[in-house]
């Protein structure tokens, strides 16, 4: 089952609630990705995610969804899922959601359980490509089945949840400049629209 969008907010809300909560979104959110920086190193990671140790999932399980999550969304031209820190973040509001939403922590369990039951946490990164091809076929063609298909869809749709609420993928990647206005519209320069 796929969660609503207000669904995923509601776990994030219910997470920032927590104490330590204000804490990891406030880094999270001011993460640095990586990436082009005026000087010739880049700034360090902030020691709340470089240190960071999960809560929710075994350390197996977090470095599985670490991966996951970096094949999804690559870094390539433009950050991806692991400077937006997607598997701590995932992680974090799981682990707030323990008694708020049981039946989303059945799924996850079940979820890395089918992951595991594939092989994908001792596959190597060529190994986890072609698995992840394989469980996301029945997105692309309705007739084709896979076990782990329900499994790589709730990990697709938290991560993705992860990556455009962060800062890499909201502001550096999609580059969101906040409310704003245009100050004006420019008219359609066709020449069959010029006609009144």
């Amino acid at each position: 089952m796929l969660l609503s969008r207000r669904d995923l907010l509601d776990m994030a809300l219910r997470a920032a609630a927590l104490p330590g909560g204000a804490a990891f979104f406030s880094t999270w959110l001011r993460a640095d990705t990586g990436h082009p920086h005026p000087g010739p190193v880049a700034p360090p990671e902030p020691p709340l995610l470089r240190d960071y140790q999960p809560a929710f999932f075994d350390r197996s399980d977090f470095d599985a969804l670490q991966a996951f999550t970096e094949i999804l969304i690559p870094t390539d031209e433009s950050p991806g899922a692991r400077e937006a820190h997607c598997a701590h973040y995932i992680d974090f509001v799981l682990q707030a959601s323990t008694e708020a939403a049981p039946e989303i922590v059945g799924q996850w369990r079940e979820a890395m359980a089918a992951l595991k039951r594939a092989g994908f946490h001792a596959a190597d990164g060529a190994g986890r490509a072609a698995l992840i091809e394989a469980m996301s076929r029945p997105e692309r063609d309705p007739g084709a089945t896979h076990p782990g298909y329900a499994a790589y869809r709730l990990i697709k749709q938290h991560t993705t949840f992860a990556f455009y609420t962060s800062r890499t993928g909201m502001i550096e990647t999609l580059d969101y400049r906040g409310n704003s206005y245009n100050a004006s519209f420019p008219a359609c320069d066709h020449p069959e629209h010029q006609t009144i």
